[in-house]
């Protein structure tokens, strides 16, 4: 089917967008860690029967639509993304499916119409995560289910302290803890069925690789007036990050929450 457009706030979710965009080539080269996050999350997946319309939310090339496409139970798929192009390589993978351009702060769908919501390490970027859970509790029909898979606090830890030697700065996106998470998760009307935080640990032969690891799937730090980073200044960064060299390599370290909600009322 078609790809809708939907208004999606500017600046920041544009930039959002645009790097998501760049990447659209390159992210299924590069996701190993979300592949296994991916895999993880889907089997805590429960589709009651085949006529219920789920949506995923943040859907990228469409990994998940595959997943759902060979279950035993698949429901009317809906899948979203802020990325036009990141759409297109998920229509390209299944076509049946309905797509929407549009921001999970503000989706362009009716009140109560979707039976679940699916969404592997997309929430994260969204900018007010209250506004975020308030409103995927306004599109799920009453017992719906929310399945999320979402980055916490502490995550990438290695990252964050090498740069921490080398300018002071943080160079990572920040994120909730797993308990404010939780709260939230709660405060907009939903019952908790499963929760689990894990740390997920990615190894790599070389410091280029890891930020690879990030820039090529589209999950680089956003921010204003970042200034292009010298030669001597990454050289200060690789040295840095060589400290955490183990014999598996070099790690970088994930702090995921494994979610699976129910609507049960407006708190």
């Amino acid at each position: 089917m078609s790809i809708q457009p939907a208004n999606i706030s500017p600046s920041y979710k544009q930039k959002v967008a645009a790097r998501f965009s760049k990447a659209a080539q390159t992210y299924d080269d590069y996701a190993t860690f979300q592949e296994v996050v991916l895999n993880q999350l889907f089997a805590m997946v429960n589709v009651a029967q085949t006529d219920d319309v789920w949506l995923d939310l943040g859907t990228g090339t469409g990994r998940a639509l595959s997943l759902f496409a060979g279950a035993e139970t698949c429901p009317s798929l809906l899948a979203a993304d802020l990325s036009h192009s990141m759409l297109q390589q998920a229509q390209g993978r299944m076509p049946e499916a309905h797509f929407i351009c549009g921001d999970a702060e503000a989706l362009p769908l009716k009140s109560q119409s979707l039976d679940g919501i699916f969404s592997s390490l997309a929430l994260q970027w969204c900018l007010n995560q209250e506004v975020l859970f308030d409103e995927l509790h306004r599109v799920l029909k009453q017992d719906g289910e929310l399945v999320f898979a979402t980055l916490l606090q502490d995550s990438m830890p290695e990252l964050n302290q090498a740069w921490q030697q080398v300018d002071g700065c943080s160079h990572q996106n920040q994120y909730l803890s797993y308990d404010e998470l939780l709260q939230i998760c709660r405060k907009a009307g939903f019952q908790e069925v499963q929760a689990q935080q894990n740390t997920i640990t990615s190894w790599f032969p070389c410091v280029r690789d890891v930020v690879d690891s990030l820039k090529k799937v589209g999950a680089s730090l956003i921010k204003d007036g970042a200034a292009p980073i010298s030669p001597g200044k990454w050289r200060n960064f690789e040295t840095q990050y060589e400290r955490y060299r183990e014999a598996q390599g070099l790690p970088l370290s994930y702090r995921v929450a494994f979610i699976r909600l129910k609507k049960v009322n407006h708190g």
